[in-house]
């Protein structure tokens, strides 16, 4: 009996073995993706404008915190409340949108979302009243904070492992919805296959048929929708690993995001700063993130380059933990120490200039630390980038939440006991 079954056992294992064995091949012949450099740089250029949204929006708001609360006649607490309510809806909001952008395609995601957030400026232009302005900027969350997760998937589909990183270092509703064509790999492969088409290749399509026969044998392989798992980007937070890393970007992010909120308060206090003053404060901390985010970008694809040759494995075996965090000590280490730093020079009455530099520094550092997690997760989950980074922002924004809600209180505390420290 056993030597009747053995040799069909064979026969599968090997039918098996054969079957991956083409698909690698098939894998390894094909390009990644069919789209020209002068089109991913498009794609990406349009994808980096476009997840400015979500920072951009957020971090407008906070210069003007001290007028709005005397436009508003309402106390700092429920000024506050309204930057809390943002970033618990900005936790939310990619779980939901990355999910179906992991299933259903990127543009129509995009679009969706870059309609909810034009339609909420407008409204928020007229805001007359609290609550009003509570409610408009929820719902702006909702619509602004997922384009971040979504371009993130964008740049996972048409960037491999060695240009990635500088690829998210560089990353509005006309452009996405004329010129960025989907993205997602499980719905067009590398670019070869047709869904949620842009209007020219709607045009293309439609009236030169003949020349798309390999467009729509693909459209019939790769097109077809699956019911969107919501609760994917939590099932994520159940690897150790990925927790790990998630805490770790996390932790750091609260980190940068207290320098950002605290800006305001403390500049007013400290520096009898105007509104445009604060807002003038924040290129520093700004700019160390644009330029963490491209130089260490660079330092990420340096890396990646060096383990592969060194490594000499195929993709699928490299060391994607020690390629993507090798470079990261210098800049955890830098941030820590100025956090301890900016508290202290308040004390020492440090004039501007001290703060500006420490806010650039801080800024390079933390976006350098989150590059490098964002990178890895990509790395490690292919195909769901969305959904990853839907992950990666749940956790660092409600560990943001949790200080954002509680830091005026420390604030109020330390300058009615302490009035002298905040007088030069």
């Amino acid at each position: 009996m056993n030597t009747e079954t053995s040799p069909s056992i064979t026969t599968d294992s090997s039918t098996d073995n054969d079957e991956i064995t083409i698909i690698e091949q098939k894998e390894l012949s094909e390009p990644y993706t069919i789209f020209t450099k002068f089109q991913i740089l498009r794609i990406l250029t349009i994808a980096s404008l476009t997840s400015m949204i979500s920072p951009l929006t957020a971090s407008i708001y906070l210069p003007a915190l001290n007028q709005i609360e005397k436009s508003l006649v309402v106390s700092t607490a429920k000024v506050n409340l309204t930057i809390t309510a943002y970033m618990i809806f900005q936790a939310i909001s990619p779980a939901f949108w990355g999910t179906i952008a992991d299933q259903w395609g990127r543009r129509p995601v995009l679009l969706c979302t870059m309609l909810i957030y034009c339609a909420t400026c407008v409204g928020l232009t007229f805001t007359q009243n609290y609550t009003t302005l509570l409610v408009l900027r929820m719902i702006q969350a909702f619509g602004s904070s997922s384009v971040v997760a979504v371009c993130a998937g964008v740049v996972g589909d048409i960037a491999d492992s060695k240009r990635r990183g500088s690829y998210f270092g560089s990353l509005s509703l006309v452009f996405v919805g004329l010129f960025v064509p989907e993205t997602l790999r499980a719905l067009v492969g590398n670019g070869s296959g047709y869904a949620n088409p842009t209007p020219w290749q709607w045009y293309t399509k439609h009236c030169r048929q003949k020349k798309q026969v390999l467009i729509l044998n693909n459209t019939q392989q790769h097109h077809h929708f699956n019911a969107a798992n919501f609760l994917k980007p939590f099932q994520y937070l159940l690897e150790k690993d990925v927790i790990i890393i998630l805490m770790f970007s996390g932790l750091h992010f609260m980190s940068y995001y207290c320098f950002m909120v605290t800006t305001t308060k403390q500049f007013s206090l400290h520096f009898q700063l105007t509104t445009i003053q604060i807002g003038l404060c924040f290129l520093g901390l700004g700019g160390g993130t644009i330029v963490g985010s491209f130089v260490h970008g660079k330092i990420l694809d340096r890396d990646f380059q060096k383990v592969v040759k060194s490594e000499e494995r195929p993709d699928l075996e490299i060391p994607y933990y020690y390629a993507r965090l090798r470079s990261i000590w210098y800049c955890v280490i830098c941030e820590q120490v100025l956090t301890f730093l900016y508290g202290w020079l308040y004390y020492l009455h440090a004039p501007l200039a001290v703060f500006l530099v420490l806010q650039f520094l801080v800024g390079y550092s933390a976006s350098s630390i989150m590059l490098c997690a964002q990178s890895l997760l990509i790395d490690l989950f292919p195909g769901k980038g969305a959904s990853i980074t839907a992950s990666n922002n749940l956790i660092r924004c409600l560990l943001s939440t949790g200080y954002t809600r509680h830091w005026n209180i420390l604030v109020v505390y330390d300058y009615r006991h302490h009035p002298g420290d905040f007088k030069h």
